[in-house]
């Protein structure tokens, strides 16, 4: 529609205040036009250096105090005009030419609904690391154009996930939400779904994309600074406290973890043996193995069951486990729990064993 902003840039900030400033005033060093692009800033909280920043640039400034991401999302998508929605975390700062290389992207490709570019690493007082960055092009240089489609036939072919054939393509494809960009439609066809998700809004994005089918452009220019500090779970080992506190952090990001993974592996990816799926059987186990008594006892949704095991012995196939013990956790669980293994699945397990067996 003539005189809508082609892009929406939805940022999003829950509690922090110290990195906001940084994140708006690279959208006011923006390349791009300002008529072509319009930011909605979803957080929880006043402060007089942001507000200011937002109140003369004439941004919309939405009150949210959900700790679901994908809820924040979900408001600015709402709040949003433009046909492409690309976003910002609080801690992260654009290049000035990112929002003109995302509009270049998209208005070159009719068929684009993802975009995807690299990360420059930097420390918490915005000083560059010497690191190399998160995401990367595996195969065809840069920038490479993938046509979904033709991902889903080579997927089907050697019978994995087409989300796990992307990350083939491209290292950690989906990571850091302040990397990615999106075709509006891909977001609303998942909107339902947005307000279920805790976190891995990132993992979200292209499950959804590959789900709607398109293109995919995939750049390894740093558009986007993505800053390390200590409340990064990425980064938690810099994180100082006793091993008790480090064992309720863990659980407290393991608890959301599980059910933004089951809902990316299996409501957008139909319960394919992913990378996501096989991350929250992952998760479980860890939650498990936790010596935590507040967490008291796990419901079942939570416990290693049967079809658990079906699920390790796919992941492991795929080669998501790299070690046999992983497997072997999973099978040996169920004769740990507090319910005994009835003969039954004691003789499916076996034979499930006996299917991985190497010669």
């Amino acid at each position: 529609m003539t005189g809508q902003p082609y892009i929406s840039v939805i940022v999003t900030a829950y509690n922090r205040r110290r990195y906001l400033p940084f994140a708006l005033k690279s959208l006011e060093a923006q390349k791009l036009p300002r008529n072509k692009f319009e930011v909605i800033v979803v957080k929880n909280f006043d402060d007089k250096e942001s507000d200011d920043i937002i109140s003369r640039n004439g941004w919309k400034d939405v009150y949210e105090d959900s700790t679901y991401h994908g809820r924040k999302i979900l408001v600015g998508l709402e709040e949003s005009k433009g046909d492409v929605i690309t976003f910002l975390e609080d801690d992260d700062v654009y290049v000035n030419n990112r929002l003109e290389e995302v509009y270049k992207a998209f208005t070159s490709y009719d068929r684009l609904v993802y975009f995807h570019n690299s990360q420059t690493i930097i420390d918490e007082n915005g000083n560059v690391l010497e690191r190399p960055p998160l995401s990367r092009n595996l195969v065809g240089g840069s920038p490479i154009i993938v046509d979904v489609d033709k991902l889903r036939g080579l997927a089907k072919r050697y019978n994995m996930s087409v989300f796990d054939l992307a990350v083939k393509v491209r290292a950690y494809a989906w990571y850091n939400s302040s990397s990615l960009a999106v075709r509006r439609g891909v977001l609303e066809a998942g909107a339902h779904l947005l307000r279920e998700l805790p976190m891995a809004f990132d993992a979200f994005a292209l499950a959804s994309s590959l789900r709607a089918g398109g293109l995919l452009y995939l750049t390894d220019e740093r558009l986007t600074l993505y800053r390390v500090h200590g409340e990064n779970w990425t980064f938690m080992s810099v994180v100082k406290g006793s091993k008790e506190e480090m064992r309720l952090r863990h659980a407290r990001y393991l608890l959301p973890a599980i059910r933004a993974c089951r809902l990316i592996g299996s409501r957008l990816l139909n319960d394919e043996a992913n990378i996501c799926l096989c991350i929250e059987e992952g998760a479980r186990r860890a939650l498990l193995t936790l010596p935590l008594p507040e967490l008291g006892t796990l419901p079942p949704e939570l416990r290693i069951n049967i079809s658990d095991v079906k699920l390790a012995l796919r992941c492991y196939k795929v080669g998501h486990y790299k070690r046999l013990a992983d497997l072997a956790f999973v099978m040996g669980h169920p004769f740990l729990s507090p319910t005994p293994a009835s003969p039954g699945r004691r003789l499916f397990v076996g034979k499930l064993l006996e299917s991985i067996r190497r010669p």
